[in-house]
């Protein structure tokens, strides 16, 4: 509506009505066209405001750039299926054996890459209480307290498939500390001395985020007490994933 029709209408209003009504007339008119434009104002400015909030994004383009930034925490799921480790005692007829399955209940990985190579940093696994088969000691025992650590850094040889998956293997010196709950007593067990034990390490992902599926085994006898019961051949598989 032009101002010469405003008026117009303005004028008529105060001839058919009185002059007691022109005022708000003339207000409710000025009034529309203030909100109107003050309504298109504000439509600008947000339009302006979502076109240039967005902010560059710095995140690495592949798992390889990630782990070349540095250490790189992968945080490890618990898992009902981790492994097994054996456990036998001596008979007259030789050693009688008996699987014990495996289950994480806590975990953590770091690594890190430098030129095509992958670092494990750090490990560390705490295990749920293992159940020793009856048939082993005769009756029921569990170990309790069990974890799983890297005893240093160990940097292992790598093979990417392309920077977003790489296979990395090598060995390092595992250290496991736990405790043998045996008819409600608990007696520590002293930390086994194991030679490096073989571990293989799968990374993939895409920089954002990285997965890490650790596989590591110690063939052969882990500990023995006074020759008559032992624990051997452990297999220890484990999911991690960055928690961010």
């Amino acid at each position: 509506m032009s101002d010469s029709e405003g008026g117009l209408i303005v004028r008529n209003l105060a001839r058919d009505q009185g002059s007691v009504t022109v005022r708000p007339v003339v207000h409710r008119l000025h009034h529309g066209r203030a909100m109107r434009s003050l309504h298109v104002w504000l439509l600008l400015f947000a339009t302006a405001c979502t076109t240039n909030v967005s902010a560059p994004d710095n995140s690495p383009r592949s798992v390889r750039a990630r782990l070349a930034q540095g250490d790189t925490r992968l945080v490890i799921a618990p898992s009902e299926t981790a492994g097994t480790i054996t456990a036998a005692r001596h008979t007259s007829d030789g050693w009688e054996a008996g699987i014990a399955d495996l289950h994480i209940e806590t975990g953590e990985l770091v690594v890190s890459a430098a030129g095509t190579d992958v670092t494990l940093e750090r490990l560390g696994i705490a295990l749920a209480p293992i159940e020793i088969p009856a048939t082993v000691i005769g009756h029921g025992a569990r170990l309790t307290r069990v974890r799983v650590e890297a005893t240093a850094p160990v940097r292992l040889t790598t093979d990417w498939v392309d920077d977003d998956e790489g296979h990395a293997t090598g060995r390092f010196d595992l250290a496991l500390s736990w405790a043998l709950l045996v008819d409600g007593t608990t007696l520590t067990l002293g930390a086994p001395d194991l030679p490096p034990v073989p571990v293989e390490l799968v990374v993939t992902g895409d920089g954002r985020v990285v997965h890490g599926e650790l596989r590591v085994q110690a063939p052969g006898e882990l500990w023995s007490w006074a020759n008559l019961v032992r624990l051997e051949d452990l297999l220890l598989i484990a999911s991690a994933e960055t928690a961010y």
